[in-house]
């Protein structure tokens, strides 16, 4: 577990009726340095919420933290849906962020992103069991909280029914809220969800991480149902955007132990951010990343999801490369109204299809360089992109694999090239 150093540790008190909730915490607080846990209800969490701005979404880069964040030990209490909005109403700044110990898994409605966002997505459930982040990426939302739920027996006892109304759904990524295995081993989340998976005969976990903190895994009995995704960037994105998590070289260390170790590996070329000497350093990366491991798909996606006029707030633009630093100062010069369909507000990109297209073209050539057969798709993209590059990457929205589709687990035809 990554050593922590928050500026306050809060238990809620629904931790304290549940002995295997004590037994983790005190575990988790052996690598914890701070000051004394305060315990508290719901109605002092609300409190510490509202002082806080816990409940206001803001990007790490605009908050400018530069440490820990305050450490919430809570749990899953299972409400039912009558009982969780009269929660929420007499807590509001608690109904976001798991704060009331809601919301186990969530339904990514992929199909939908396409008419409010104009993506292409898939369906799928997600697991979650934390809110926040020790690592300090500038682009994140995660804010300066950890919101970490200690009932994961009973989460995983309940995923059981999940899994078993959903025979569609094969593969269930844990957690894009978090990173958790830079909890581990202290956490135990690893063991029990690899542990439930390893028993299930067609369904996969798929750990999803910037960390390098992966000694714990490597004797787990996994039996080839967990993939484990790194998001892995070049090395300027990784120490100067993505702060506090492992750095480019580290990332792939953890991946080749891992593969080693018996474990589907997956690379996920996320967000590209296109700083400075972008085409040089990326290429370093993937020769790297692709003479040591070997991933069964990679998954490509350029930094999106954030308004062009907040971009300078929020990162270090003279990072950038000044091509794609223009765009962002076009776009955010002009009328909303005004800017083309895939872009913030009609759309979910930062970046014209010209130029996001030529980094994709750029990392394909530098991916066949070194692993001809690996197949290659485009996370969040519209079908304009699609179609633009349609002959390279061999798939279309209606059948591809990517880093946490529904079927892109082993057996897909597609992932066997």
């Amino acid at each position: 577990m990554y050593s922590i150093r928050p500026p306050a540790v809060y238990i809620h008190e629904s931790v304290l009726a549940k002995p295997e909730c004590v037994a983790r915490m005190e575990r988790m607080l052996s690598a914890i340095e701070g000051p004394d846990p305060v315990t508290v209800d719901d109605a002092q969490l609300n409190e510490l919420s509202a002082a806080g701005e816990w409940d206001v979404p803001r990007r790490l880069g605009e908050l400018h933290r530069t440490g820990d964040p305050t450490i919430i030990f809570n749990t899953f209490r299972w409400w039912t849906p009558e009982q969780e909005a009269e929660v929420k109403r007499r807590y509001p700044h608690l109904a976001g962020r798991y704060l009331i110990g809601n919301n186990p898994w969530t339904y990514r409605d992929g199909r939908a992103t396409l008419k409010t966002h104009y993506g292409v997505c898939q369906n799928a459930y997600e697991l979650h069991s934390a809110w926040g982040c020790l690592h300090r990426c500038d682009y994140c939302d995660i804010g300066t909280f950890f919101n970490i739920m200690l009932n994961l027996e009973e989460l995983v006892e309940r995923v059981d029914a999940l899994v078993q109304a959903n025979p569609w759904l094969q593969l269930y990524k844990y957690d894009n809220h978090t990173d958790t295995i830079t909890l581990e081993p202290e956490y135990g989340a690893s063991e029990l969800m690899v542990g439930y998976f390893a028993r299930q005969p067609d369904r996969y976990l798929m750990l999803y991480t910037k960390s390098a903190n992966v000694d714990h895994l490597l004797e787990l009995d996994h039996r080839g149902h967990t993939i484990i995704c790194w998001s892995q960037s070049c090395e300027t994105t990784s120490r100067l955007i993505e702060k506090g998590a492992a750095t480019c070289s580290e990332r792939i260390a953890a991946a080749e132990a891992c593969q080693r170790a018996g474990y589907i590996v997956r690379g996920r070329f996320s967000p590209i951010v296109p700083v400075k000497n972008w085409r040089e350093e990326n290429a370093a990366m993937i020769e790297e990343y692709l003479t040591r491991v070997r991933p069964d798909v990679i998954t490509m996606d350029t930094f999106k999801w954030l308004a062009p006029e907040k971009v300078g707030e929020i990162l270090d633009l003279s990072l950038w490369d000044d091509e794609y630093q223009g765009y962002v100062e076009k776009f955010a010069a002009m009328d909303p109204t005004e800017r083309p369909r895939p872009i913030i507000p009609q759309g979910k990109q930062l970046f014209p299809d010209e130029a996001r297209a030529a980094i994709y073209r750029f990392f394909l050539q530098e991916i066949r360089k070194f692993a001809p057969e690996v197949p290659v798709s485009l996370c969040g993209e519209t079908p304009d992109m699609w179609q633009e590059l349609a002959a390279e990457l061999h798939m279309s929205p209606d059948r591809y694999v990517c880093s946490c589709g529904p079927t892109s687990v082993p057996g897909n035809p597609l992932l066997d090239r």
